[in-house]
């Protein structure tokens, strides 16, 4: 675990930073903000990169929506799916887990490297993930992706990519476990 400030430097992505400060802003003094208080019109930069997690009270993660550039890459609706639905075992229970993590500590995951699709490399990311309560008493992750594509050494463009298949983020976590401000 790092402190906030550490945790602020450590995003790559000015788009990440900024779904994160606009996040703090909102949840206040808070350990959270509710879903309520998140505007999508003061976040419009972040949005093609957005997508939100729900947590039921069987401590299932169902998505609850994804950014147009989510939504393109993978052709289809996604709303209402699991981890387990979208990704090969193990990598979808340990996406589970993680989300779980970041809403029941709560605690706030920022992942930075490799981002895969299958066995092949397909160009670096980051991953925000900050938790949110729906002000019912459940609680959900509200995050956003930043993918690099890798470029074909042949052409110089961008790597082609199947839809079909989420991609995978290996690289290393870092956590600022939240406490009441």
């Amino acid at each position: 675990m790092i402190d906030r400030e550490s945790f602020r430097e450590k995003i790559r992505s000015p788009i990440l930073r900024k779904l994160l400060d606009y996040w703090d802003d909102v949840r206040g003094e808070r350990l959270m903000p509710n879903w309520s208080d998140i505007k999508p019109e003061e976040i419009a930069a972040v949005l093609p990169h957005i997508w939100a997690w729900h947590i039921t009270a069987a401590d299932e993660a169902r998505l609850r929506l994804v950014g147009e550039s989510i939504y393109q890459a993978m052709s289809r609706d996604l709303r209402g799916a699991r981890p387990t639905d979208l990704y090969p075992s193990p990598t979808g229970a340990e996406i589970q887990q993680r989300l779980l993590k970041v809403a029941r500590l709560p605690t706030c995951s920022y992942t930075v490297g490799d981002v895969f699709h299958g066995p092949l490399q397909i160009g670096t990311g980051d991953r925000l993930a900050l938790p949110y309560a729906d002000g019912r008493g459940g609680l959900g992750v509200i995050g956003a992706s930043k993918l690099e594509p890798a470029k074909d050494p042949n052409t110089g463009k961008p790597m082609e990519i199947n839809p079909k298949a989420f991609f995978v983020l290996a690289g290393e976590e870092f956590l600022l476990r939240l406490a009441p401000a």
